[in-house]
């Protein structure tokens, strides 16, 4: 991974107790330590992996509070008071990270750069207007000429003084900072349990050692204790795919279309350039290189010389109401804070969560905004059946399709989910003779699975898990491995 430096941290290795445990190591983690080191609360913070290698060092990092299409929804869904209410947090999530890098003196190659978002479709064009009403509450926005080769559009608006940083250099400069101020921090760590013990938890780690503590952090991307507050009911996975590009082209600012399928482009360095986009909904039998080349036509559209460097995919935590959720987890577990549902934004959206759980842990007023416990299930009825759907065809439909195959017709590299010995199989064939077997059964809620060939994964058809083609977890929800079969 370019720009990450290995701190080669501890894993957990004895049974330990903390006050705080936070788990998960990306943003939204890293930004809960830095805030309670900053207000001296004692914690210990634990990931299952490295730290700052998850969904958060994926991200293509555009620090910005003009969230294109999201202001329309949440005004649709909410009201117009919540949506301007969301406009202050972001903008103080903005300024809060602004202040950090300045603070810090945090090296990540921080450069600032107008954001211009545009559309052509006039359905699109009514969704500029709302966020440009919003963005006029303190005149940040202009319209301007729409005659530009980047994104050709009928009307577009520019937001001054926004920014771009580099990801993995500013999680690594807050890692720093944790690090020399003696903060306990473990990687390779995984939670794979966790016991309520009266109001305190015992939270088991790599199904060997124990923490410990009186609250719990969890800022690991999507809700892990089911059925808890039915947060799968809530909350789907988006996933979105990004191109690197060299290219001799100077971008002036960052841009964004609203018109389908969804795509920005961003500078990364002097001579490197990102597109991102193509969102679905994952689990889906999408025509995966699609989604890249639907990228790619556009990067030549701008610039036939350019050179592809790589292409990689994330996902997003994506509320059927549009607002994130921070808050207690349940009334079941009114000790454990949760933070998730950032949408596509997730640098802003972690510094104010980071701001608003301190706050609770010193019983000081937070903004309720983003509270866990509110009814959601008809502000948005097209996601929600669309969600309903997804699992009823994950739990049983796609499971009575799986037809016998001839395992000798996978390709090698390549997986399939077949009937074999009147079960179905998830088949990755990894040589001429090697195959592996594995149980079509999410651990997550027992969904089935498909196979990416372009990605080499397998994702879950209801809530996003996405698994190695060793059944290794790569995003949760899952927690535990796929099972291996013979």
């Amino acid at each position: 991974m370019k720009d990450y430096d290995d701190k080669n941290l501890p894993s957990i290795n004895k049974n330990i107790n903390t006050p705080i445990l936070i788990i998960g190591g990306g943003i939204a983690g890293l930004m809960c330590a830095y805030n309670l080191k900053k207000n001296n609360l004692d914690f210990t913070l634990v990931d299952s992996k490295k730290l700052a290698s998850g969904v958060s060092a994926n991200t293509t990092a555009q620090i910005t509070y003009a969230h294109t299409n999201l202001y329309d929804d949440i005004i649709k869904k909410h009201g117009k008071e919540k949506a301007l209410r969301y406009f202050d947090s972001q903008l103080d999530g903005f300024n809060i990270m602004k202040g950090i890098i300045k603070e810090e003196n945090i090296n990540c190659d921080y450069k600032e750069e107008s954001t211009i978002i545009g559309a052509y479709l006039q359905k699109n064009m009514k969704i500029l207007d709302n966020l440009q009403n919003i963005l006029n509450k303190y005149n940040l926005s202009k319209v301007i000429n729409s005659d530009n080769n980047i994104i050709f559009n009928k009307k577009n608006i520019e937001v001054e003084k926004q920014f771009i940083i580099n990801p993995i250099k500013y999680m690594m400069g807050i890692i720093d900072i944790l690090i020399d101020n003696n903060c306990k921090l473990y990687e390779n760590s995984k939670v794979t349990k966790i016991n309520k013990v009266n109001n305190k938890y015992e939270v088991i780690i790599n199904n060997k050692y124990k923490i410990n503590t009186n609250k719990i952090i969890m800022a690991c991307h999507y809700p892990i204790i089911n059925p808890d507050n039915l947060y799968f009911t809530k909350i789907f996975q988006s996933k979105s795919y990004a191109v690197a590009f060299k290219s001799k082209l100077k971008l002036d600012a960052n841009y964004l279309s609203l018109d389908e399928p969804y795509y920005y482009f961003r500078t990364y360095d002097n001579n490197t350039l990102i597109i991102g986009g193509s969102d679905h909904y994952t689990g889906i039998s999408n025509d995966i290189n699609k989604c890249y080349d639907d990228l790619i036509s556009k990067i030549y559209r701008i610039d036939k010389d350019a050179k592809i460097v790589s292409k990689w995919f994330t996902e997003d935590c994506m509320p059927i109401d549009s607002l994130p959720y921070v808050g207690t987890y349940s009334n079941n577990h009114k000790n454990i804070i949760l933070i998730t549902g950032f949408q596509k934004w997730g640098f802003t959206n972690s510094h104010i969560a980071a701001k608003n759980v301190t706050n609770m842990l010193l019983n000081r007023a937070y903004d309720d905004l983003y509270k866990t416990h509110r009814f959601t299930l008809f502000r948005d009825l097209k996601s929600t059946f669309r969600m309903i759907a997804h699992s009823i065809d994950g739990l049983v439909l796609s499971k009575l399709c799986i037809k016998n195959e001839d395992l000798s017709t996978i390709k090698i590299d390549s997986g399939k989910v077949v009937r074999l010995n009147n079960k179905n199989i998830l088949v990755y064939r990894e040589s001429k003779d090697n195959y592996i077997f594995l149980k079509n059964k999410c651990t997550h809620l027992g969904c089935s699975l498909i196979w990416n060939d372009v990605d080499k994964v397998w994702e879950s058809k209801c809530h996003g898990s996405i698994f190695d083609k060793y059944g290794k977890v790569i995003y949760g929800p899952a927690i535990n491995d796929l099972e291996e079969l013979f």
